[in-house]
This record gives C-alpha cells, sequence and structure tokens, in this order.
C-alpha cells in the first residue's frame, strides 16, 4: 500500500511538546515501515492552524487523493489533521469516495462500522471543544487587563516609547495631523502636507492609511482598546474570523488628546464619511491655481441663479485672482470651474500623448518591480501571522501560570520586536510600489477623476499639482452658454 503522510505543526513551541516536524516524521515513517507500507508523499503544514482545511499541503493532499495516487493517510494524531468536526466529516467522506484509507499512529481508529465513526467523531469533536476552551481562557485573559487599563501587548503606538513613555516631538506632529484634518483636507492631504515639510514618522513617510489610523485610534486619548471597531460598535478578531464586543479601559500612559478633542474628530471622521460635509470642497482647485497675468492666487466663488425657464436654482462655480477681487489691480476675467477642468484634463493628454513610449517603458519596469514586491509582502505576512501566533499562545501559558510573570515579558518583548521589523519591513515594501511614476499618475489621472466625488477631486488636485497657472489674451468675455472662451495653462508644477 502507498501512504501519504501529512505532518502539521502550527507553533514553535510544539517542538518541545515533542511535535516536531522531524519528531513526526521519524515516527510516522518507523509506522509506515511495521506496516509494509510505501511513502508516497510527505504533506506538512508548517504554522498553520487546524481550524479549517485551507492550508496548501492538505490542498495538495487532496488534489492528489482524487488522483488515486496513495491508498491510505497516516497522521501522527488525529489532531493534526483537523480540530473541526465539520472538517472531519468532509475529509471521512473524501476518504470513503476515493477509497482512502485513515490511519493515526498514537490512536486506534477504524473508519469501516459506525461505532468506529462514532468513536472518531467524538475524538474530533473533544479536539475542537478544547481548541476553544483555550481560545476562550486566552481571549478572557486579554480582555481583563485591557478592562484594568493593561496593554495586552502588540506594538507601541507612535509617539510614545516601548515603555508608554510620550516622545514630545512625535506629540507634536500628530496634534498637527489632526489641526490639518481639521482645516477641510482630507487623509492624503495630511500626509502630503507633513510629508513636503519634512515631519515624518521616524523617517518613514505618511500615507492616507497612516493619518486615517492615528486619528482615529483611541490610544491618543489615553484608552486602550481591543480591536478595531466597525460601524456597529463591534470588532472583527481576524485571528479567529468573528465579530465579538469591542472592549475598552483607561491607559495609564499620557494622552495626546482629551476625550472630547478626541470624539470631536471621530465626530468629523464620521460626516465626512457619510457625505454630510462641508461645501468648501466644491471649489477644486483652491489652493493651487494662479493668475497668469498678476501671478495672485485665484480663489473660488459660487454664483446662484434661477432658471427662468424651470424655475430650479442653478449653482455654478467660478475662479477669480485675488488682486481683480481686491482692488481691481488685475483685468484677468473670471473662469468657470468646468473651464479650469477641462484646460488641466487637456494638458495633461498633451504630455501623455508626447510621452507615450516613455510610459510604456515605465509600466513594464513598474509590473515587474511590483510582482517582486508583493512576493516579499506576502513572505512577510506569513512570518507576521506566526509571530502572532506564538504570543498568543506565551499568553495563554501565562494565564495557566506556566510561565512567570517575567518570563513572559521577555518573551512578549521579543515576538514584538521581530513583529515590528516585520511591520516596517511590509510598510517599506508598500512604500516602494506606492510612488509610481509620474507618468504612470498622469494615466491614471483621467479615470480617477470620472469616478471620483468633489472631496476626492479635492485631493487628487492637491496631491498631484503644486501650480496650476491659467491665462488668456482675453479681457472682456462674453460668456456662450455652455462653450469656453480662448484660454491655456502657461504653467503646470507637479508635486
Amino acid at each position: 500500500m502507498k501512504a501519504a503522510i501529512y505532518i502539521r505543526v502550527s507553533t514553535d513551541m510544539q517542538a518541545e511538546e515533542g511535535f516536531s516536524v522531524e519528531g513526526q516524521r521519524q515516527k510516522l515513517a518507523s509506522y509506515a515501515q511495521s506496516q509494509d507500507w510505501i511513502i508516497f508523499d510527505e504533506y506538512i503544514d508548517d504554522g498553520y492552524s487546524a481550524k479549517d482545511l485551507e492550508r496548501p499541503e492538505m490542498q495538495r493532499l487532496l488534489k492528489n487523493m482524487e488522483e488515486k495516487k496513495f491508498d491510505v493517510v497516516l497522521v501522527y494524531k488525529l489532531d493534526r489533521l483537523t480540530r473541526s468536526v465539520g472538517d472531519l466529516h468532509k475529509l471521512l467522506k473524501t476518504f470513503d469516495k476515493y477509497g482512502v484509507k485513515f490511519r493515526s499512529s498514537t490512536e486506534i481508529f477504524e473508519t469501516t462500522t459506525a461505532m468506529g465513526r462514532f468513536f472518531i467523531t467524538l475524538v474530533g469533536a473533544m479536539a475542537e471543544w478544547e481548541r476553544g476552551t483555550i481560545s476562550e481562557r486566552v481571549r478572557f485573559g486579554v480582555e481583563q487587563m485591557v478592562r484594568e487599563g493593561k496593554r495586552p501587548g502588540g506594538i507601541i503606538p507612535y509617539g510614545y516609547t516601548q515603555d508608554e513613555e510620550l516622545v514630545q516631538e512625535e506629540a507634536e506632529i500628530i496634534r498637527e495631523a489632526r489641526r490639518l484634518y481639521h482645516t477641510g483636507l482630507g487623509y492624503m492631504s495630511v500626509a502630503f502636507q507633513l510629508n513636503s515639510r519634512g515631519l515624518l514618522r521616524r523617517g518613514r513617510e505618511w500615507t492616507a492609511a497612516t493619518v486615517e489610523y492615528t486619528l482615529e485610534n483611541p490610544y491618543y486619548a489615553g484608552i486602550i482598546r481591543l480591536g478595531s471597531k466597525t460601524s456597529d460598535g463591534t470588532y472583527v478578531n481576524s485571528k479567529r474570523d468573528e465579530r465579538v464586543n469591542c472592549i475598552y479601559g483607561k491607559g495609564s500612559h499620557k494622552p495626546i488628546f482629551t476625550t472630547e478633542e478626541y470624539e470631536e474628530t471621530k465626530d468629523l471622521m464620521k460626516r465626512r464619511a457619510t457625505g454630510g460635509y462641508s461645501k468648501n470642497k466644491i471649489y477644486w482647485f483652491s489652493g493651487v491655481l494662479r493668475c497668469g497675468r498678476c501671478g495672485a492666487a485665484m480663489f473660488g466663488r459660487l454664483t446662484t441663479k434661477r432658471s427662468k425657464k424651470s424655475g430650479e436654482v442653478v449653482r455654478t462655480q467660478y475662479y477669480i485672482c485675488s488682486n481683480k477681487h481686491a482692488n481691481k489691480s488685475c483685468s484677468m476675467p473670471t473662469f468657470r470651474q468646468v473651464h479650469i477642468e477641462h484646460l488641466v484634463n487637456e494638458y495633461i493628454k498633451n504630455i501623455i500623448k508626447a510621452d507615450s513610449s516613455m510610459i510604456e517603458s515605465e509600466m513594464k519596469s513598474l509590473t515587474t518591480k511590483q510582482i517582486d514586491v508583493e512576493d516579499s509582502v506576502q513572505l512577510a505576512k506569513k512570518e507576521l501571522a506566526k509571530v502572532l501566533k506564538r504570543k498568543e499562545n506565551w499568553q495563554f501559558m501565562f494565564v495557566e501560570g506556566l510561565i512567570s510573570k517575567e518570563d513572559i515579558r521577555k518573551r512578549i518583548k521579543n515576538e514584538e520586536e521581530i513583529e515590528q521589523e516585520l511591520r516596517r519591513k511590509i510598510a517599506e515594501s508598500k512604500n516602494n510600489i506606492s510612488g509610481l511614476p509620474r507618468l504612470k499618475t498622469l494615466m491614471s489621472y483621467e479615470e480617477s477623476w470620472q469616478i471620483a466625488n468633489d472631496e476626492e477631486r479635492k485631493e487628487i488636485v492637491f496631491t498631484t499639482f503644486e501650480k496650476i497657472t491659467v491665462n488668456t489674451n482675453l479681457t472682456n468675455v462674453k460668456g456662450v452658454k455652455n462653450k469656453f472662451f480662448d484660454a491655456y495653462i502657461d504653467e503646470i508644477k507637479f508635486n
């Protein structure tokens, strides 16, 4: 008979318990030899939980089973195969379907009778119960720590040392991020402002995601929270993929924001996310548009007229030179916003048309680089998942009294250092592919512009352009409905 050996190790600690890959391999090879079985292949899932069957080697084993490449599946213990009763039933049915036997080297199972099936199902149920009990104990211990205001582990947020001491310089940058957001800028625009002024996050650039995370994080208001809050007041635990109540506790660290300031920011984030936000976002080009005659800034204003035919109120956005508005010292006519939009889009189209060959080369280079970076990110994420699992097990051992308080501190600190380094690698890798070449950015500009809302268009302009200078040879413009007067872009400076 041909045997398929299946080996699973979920954590490094199992090596100490006799469940190491090599330990299982030797014992299973000896067992197969004692039965005069030929080992067809070894299927090893290193660092995977038995909560489901989504494991690479398990999937390969099932595929080879369909191809009838072996006659029996051999494991060290049943819980190496699965800890879920539902998955166990699926596997037993699959074994029957393809005429494959199942054998555990340390347990006596036979699946040809109803009693034998009942017994193996009972053992599987006990394994699932054990996994659930361990998970509940760990979660209970962690939640209790949070309620008592103690951090259950994890990386200390930017702005604090590993001892939770406030870093004053970093706290000022965080306060500045909040101030910029409250002026009406979006996450991307806040990130750009901070980066352009050299206010980096310990040498790394801000992104829209890190700005949003910082403003939403209650830790900066002196609150410890277990999980990331969702719209329904719960959080999703990614390790167990389940929705549980969000747990809060008052921390002992020095806050950067008051509770009132934090709630004010959260309220603003909610209003902006649901669309109930400021009308000043309708002026897409404010802040970057300049007059081509006098060099002054052009700002937006809104005209309101009632249609003679329908009676509906029609609002139109215009831009006017600030010198013309202030003292009539400039003769630049006003521009409708749609006119500026048209001029900018045409300008960009001309750049793309002139540099099409260069764009193709840039895109090929970027695609190759992006594949390499994504591979390294996936590898780092797998390593990170192992670290998080190890931390959970150390916490369980501490709750069970298997290791001392001093010992868990050392182990958790070591795991956190590894975790921080992995997260740094992931962030750096993503930054490497986020800084797209300018030409590719311009290629996607028109597509992004068409699907963006007012707020997003404002951010696209702010992050793409430093200055847009518009000009015309005309002075007195007599507007023709739905038509543009002769005008052009003098200059565009890109960020």
